[in-house]
């Protein structure tokens, strides 16, 4: 049993890597497509990612010695359909008169190969059905074609990494595997009447979409940063003499109130808005604007000066000035986190009377068809 459960652990930490490297690039295409990002959806294509990274473990771990498989002279094939039936019968410890022997027999490899081959594909035969909503016909040709990489990859050596095979091609792994995805649609069909279709989850992504949340603002001002922070990055390499840190960060602070002004004032929003779908709304007015940027700018300006005079004053200053920093950093995670929790604007929002609204249209996703 250890053999199987050592590459699923490995496939655990690998895939706990990906999850984190692929989350950004994954909200932002959904934010793209859908305007909101459904939990159900991630957690059925995050797990059927893992599950094919396991499989795919599986079949190559542990990584023996490459000295070691060099040494081998046993076949690379095995070409011999239902071996697995003839190896069972040969080698079982089962006795069906002796009870003492059904446990023992279940541990055997004759008995776990075949059984671990079927419910290696298990998982992706019900992913196709329920999710990627494919046919009998696909599935089964998608098992086999999973299975042939499978045993391709290892009849290769790892792809050439090893002077040899060192696992066994087995045809017989290739018919088990086929059975495998074939044994997972049809439980994926009989599972699918208590699970929403894929239809429901567009549907529910593009209604949530009204609404716009803290995250999606988040991921619009995240390109927005980038784009000015690029900006200033080739707009002060053009100054070969020093600039006092003050000046530079007020300066970066201006250009980024400016560029939010000019874009929502001349394109009705940013480029990080339009992509995920959001805009500011009010009446018409230009002085809302104005105010809402103001507060901002004033927020982020405050900050470096107090750092500065932090940096040249020692004593009881020094400690006001820290304790005042501190304390309107934390007015703001508040302000923040009440927002948040009770769904208002935060207060320069409030203040400026602006709010962000979804631009995303409801179009209704498109119906799918039963696929036998």
């Amino acid at each position: 049993m250890k053999i199987y459960l050592v590459p699923i652990q490995i496939s655990a930490i690998h895939f706990l890597v990906i999850s984190i490297l692929a989350m950004i690039p994954y909200i932002l295409f959904h934010y793209i497509k859908y305007g909101s990002v459904s939990k159900l959806r991630a957690l059925i294509l995050f797990s059927f990612v893992y599950c094919m990274l396991s499989s795919w473990y599986l079949t190559i771990l542990p990584l023996p010695d490459p000295a070691e498989v060099a040494t081998r002279t046993g076949p690379f094939t095995q070409w011999i359909p239902f071996r697995f039936v003839y190896d069972f019968i040969s080698e079982t410890k089962l006795r069906l008169t002796d009870i003492h022997t059904w446990l023992p027999a279940l541990k055997q490899g004759c008995f776990m190969g075949p059984i671990f081959n079927v419910a290696l594909t298990i998982p992706f035969g019900m992913y196709l059905a329920y999710y990627f909503r494919k046919s009998m016909k696909a599935t089964v040709i998608g098992s086999f074609l999973l299975s042939l990489f499978f045993e391709l990859t290892q009849l290769s050596g790892l792809y050439g990494i090893y002077p040899r095979p060192y696992r066994l091609f087995d045809v017989d792994d290739l018919m088990l595997n086929t059975v495998g995805g074939i044994l997972g649609f049809l439980i994926a069909k009989r599972l699918a009447k208590f699970l929403p279709s894929r239809h429901k989850i567009d549907e529910d992504n593009l209604k949530r979409s009204a609404k716009v949340g803290y995250i999606r603002r988040v991921f619009a001002f995240g390109i927005d940063y980038l784009i000015i922070t690029v900006a200033m990055g080739i707009f002060w390499t053009q100054f070969n003499s020093p600039v006092a840190t003050l000046i530079k960060s007020l300066v970066n602070n201006v250009l980024l109130i400016a560029y939010f002004i000019l874009c929502h004032r001349f394109f009705k929003r940013t480029l990080g808005k339009l992509i995920v779908h959001i805009r500011l709304e009010h009446d018409q007015n230009s002085r809302p604007l104005l105010l809402r940027y103001g507060i901002l700018f004033v927020i982020l300006s405050i900050f470096p000066v107090l750092n500065m005079f932090m940096q040249a004053s020692t004593g009881k200053n020094h400690t006001a000035m820290l304790l005042t920093e501190l304390a309107l950093w934390l007015l703001i995670g508040i302000d923040f986190l009440v927002g948040i929790r009770r769904e208002k604007r935060l207060f320069y929002e409030r203040i400026s009377r602006m709010r962000n609204v979804n631009t995303k249209k409801l179009h209704a996703a498109p119906v799918e068809t039963e696929q036998l």
